[in-house]
């Protein structure tokens, strides 16, 4: 049987409050020192201690050089982005009311922003890097606060706040998410999408991005919501198990719900190490790459020529 070493994390846990944890893994996706904990009374899995000497201050200038290696996107990468934006919209227009008021947090180049105000919604961003801020302004046309999470103030209320591939990045999800549902109507909703930390078709030592200090599952996605006092409308896994979307109401008197009695952590970390095995022997782990070269060459042909906004326009007509 394998063994786990039990720590005594530097930080709690924000869902369970308490810092007993095993030991995950110890070193990112690139080899490099990067302890991931799970809590043993969440099973949640997050970085600890957290890497950043000053964590929003990275965002700001340094996160997108230091991942994409440029300060504004990539025609493909806008390409990308738009698809990505259109099917999570086909998941969350069920839940939207005719011109919903919806704040992209975390909105990147602006792609969402863009293609939601062209179905009708009244859409803004919330971006806290410099450059791509400045980039979907001047691209795309769009609003876009430029501030960190916890520096953001306005007096919109708004219908629908959106994260999508943001919450794994925050160092503090729980103050942060209180901070910004602050102006979010009674009734209204917070989607949220993630990486899906058990997904099985990843290698296990590619799971650990530096800059992911939460990774979730659907249950602590909803667990942490929970835990603020938010409904659950919809937590699933969607795109082939690889991610996890969430869609959370926001009720008049929140009624936080406290964290199921048992956590199975250990089984968690052994299923995980498990699906490591089979990914391995599966055929299909060793010709990935070709579908990858094929849709990269794709997204470079679409993307060819083309301004940010005649890209993301062609993906509507």
């Amino acid at each position: 049987m394998q063994s786990f070493k039990t720590v005594e994390a530097n930080r709690p846990c924000p869902i369970s409050g308490t810092n007993e944890a095993l030991e995950v893994y110890a070193v990112d996706r690139h080899g490099r020192a990067l302890r991931n904990v799970i809590n043993k009374d969440s099973g949640l899995i997050y970085v600890d201690p957290v890497p950043f000497k000053n964590t929003e201050a990275f965002y700001k200038t340094e996160y997108r050089k230091s991942y994409k290696g440029v300060l504004t996107p990539k025609p493909k990468h806008i390409y990308r982005a738009g698809k990505n934006a259109l099917k999570r919209l086909k998941l969350l227009e069920p839940f939207l009311k005719p011109e919903a008021k919806i704040l992209d947090a975390g909105s990147s180049s602006g792609e969402f922003v863009y293609l939601s105000a062209k179905r009708g919604y009244i859409s803004s961003g919330l971006e806290a890097n410099i450059p791509y801020a400045e980039f979907s302004k001047q691209a795309l046309g769009i609003e876009v606060n430029n501030y960190a999470f916890s520096e953001f103030s306005t007096e919109t209320t708004y219908d629908c706040i959106t994260l999508f591939h943001v919450l794994e990045h925050l160092e503090h999800p729980k103050r942060d998410l209180l901070h910004l549902s602050k102006n979010l109507q009674v009734g209204g909703i917070i989607a949220i999408e993630v990486p899906n930390i058990a997904c099985h078709k990843m290698a296990l030592k590619h799971k650990w991005h530096p800059g992911h200090l939460y990774s979730y599952t659907p249950a602590t996605l909803a667990a942490l919501l929970q835990s603020l006092g938010f409904e659950i409308v919809q937590c699933e896994k969607v795109d082939k198990d690889a991610n996890v979307f969430g869609v959370f109401k926001k009720n008049q008197n929140p009624n936080p719900v406290p964290l199921p009695q048992e956590i199975q952590a250990r089984a968690h970390v052994e299923r995980l190490r498990k699906d490591n095995f089979i990914y391995y022997c599966n055929l299909l782990t060793y010709i990935k790459p070709i579908p990858k070269l094929i849709k990269n060459f794709q997204e470079k042909c679409a993307a060819n020529r083309k301004s940010p906004m005649e890209i993301l326009d062609s993906l509507v007509i």
